[in-house]
């Protein structure tokens, strides 16, 4: 079975003990059943502090699976104070489990053929897309896939990113926003066709309708306070869980606060020029996001297991969508409690990473999400208008 691959993906490496966000703590440790039963006859480390009969020992089941049991720090048991692993450093890399061993590294296996990525919630990953000009996806040969439907969505997938690098490397300095909103129209115009077919696909990609569609948004009128006011519940919202547990509270505490109490002390015409010149200097990492979002195309728009259509497409970049504006929406929060200063690239990247951990739901979550959130969970085009502004 061919296995595909991104360019970049060959350059990761983990940095281990020299990782600002360590995937060792503040979220769930998946231990699958082979490790289970392997740990079942290992001892602990001598320098873990609780000492329990085996390594199996220090697991639970939570949220139907088995995971590591965290610390009251919303630590690995096994993490050390170098952020280093404990069991690595006793016996080797192989006593740990798939989901230690792989991550960030993400495998989706079709029926057809397999695809590799990085995830974004890894800072490593952030760090080499930061380096990178170009990102290159690739895409199984049509013949290689059994039906005519798979072989128009994989088509599809590849004019989405296509698209998002088109937007990246034009002279007039597209945003992620104005790309996203083309896609997203182009997509759900595809969906409310009669049939999906080349020809169709072609001509909504193409540089001239494309250029139509342009104008037409840039006419729309989109107030901007609305965005910030939709895209400030968002967040809320999605991080109310993680506030209960305490996870990732260095980063949410300070930008919820301000989020619950955004207009306090500050009138509209101010919120609106602070949010002005916050959109200039967000400018500054056009790359990085455009990076970032073709990336989340390439392993978001299709999922091997759900159903191959054009409306779970539209489903699952909903969700990339939300993401991308609650990581900008944070950023704006942390911007205006950094005294309005330029956001380093730590700062950007530190919020990409925990944001995509908080929304790295499965796809069961994602669809249960979207229906408990929204009258339809398939959006029509004003709300991702709404929430991605011009």
């Amino acid at each position: 079975m061919k296995r595909l691959r991104p360019d970049y993906y060959e350059h990761f490496t983990c940095i281990a003990g020299a990782c600002p966000i360590t995937c060792c703590q503040e979220w769930k440790i998946a231990v699958d059943d082979d490790t289970a039963k392997r740990w079942k006859k290992l001892a602990p480390p001598a320098d873990v502090e609780e000492q329990k009969k085996n390594l199996n020992a220090y697991t639970i089941h939570k949220d139907g699976e088995r995971v590591i049991r965290l610390t009251p720090e919303h630590k690995c048991p096994f993490l050390n104070s170098d952020k280093l692993c404990k069991l690595v450093c006793t016996y080797d890399d192989t006593v740990l489990s798939r989901t230690c061993q792989d991550f960030p590294r993400e495998l989706l296996r079709f029926r057809t053929h397999e695809e590799e990525s990085l995830m974004a919630a890894c800072p490593a990953v952030l760090d080499i897309w930061r380096e990178l000009e170009t990102l290159s996806f690739p895409s199984p040969a049509p013949e290689d896939l059994t039906s005519e439907q798979a072989r128009l969505l994989f088509r599809l997938r590849s004019a989405s990113i296509r698209l998002l690098d088109l937007s990246h490397q034009a002279p007039e300095k597209d945003t992620p926003e104005q790309a996203l909103l083309e896609l997203s129209y182009i997509l759900q115009e595809l969906n409310r066709s009669d049939a999906l077919d080349e020809a169709h696909i072609t001509e909504y990609y193409s540089d001239h309708s494309r250029a139509q569609l342009r104008d037409a948004i840039a006419n729309i009128d989109l107030p901007p306070l609305d965005t910030l006011d939709e895209c400030n519940e968002l967040l809320q919202d999605l991080a109310v869980n993680y506030r209960k547990e305490g996870l990732y509270s260095g980063y949410l505490e300070p930008i919820i606060q301000l989020a619950e109490k955004l207009y306090e002390g500050c009138n509209e015409e101010d919120l609106l020029r602070h949010w002005n010149t916050f959109r200039q200097d967000f400018t500054t990492w056009r790359p990085l996001l455009f990076h970032y979002l073709e990336n989340e195309l390439y392993s978001g728009l299709l999922l091997p297991g759900s159903d191959l259509t054009l409306t779970t497409l539209l489903l699952h970049l909903e969700w990339i969508v939300l993401t991308y504006a609650v990581i900008r929406h944070s950023l704006f929060l942390a911007w205006l409690q950094g005294g309005r200063q330029p956001l380093s690239y730590e700062t950007v990247r530190n919020y990409i990473v925990i944001l995509n951990r908080m929304t790295g739901y499965n796809e069961d979550d994602v669809f249960e999400y979207l229906a408990n959130s929204f009258e339809d969970p398939l959006w029509d085009w004003g709300y991702f208008a709404l929430i991605l502004g011009h």
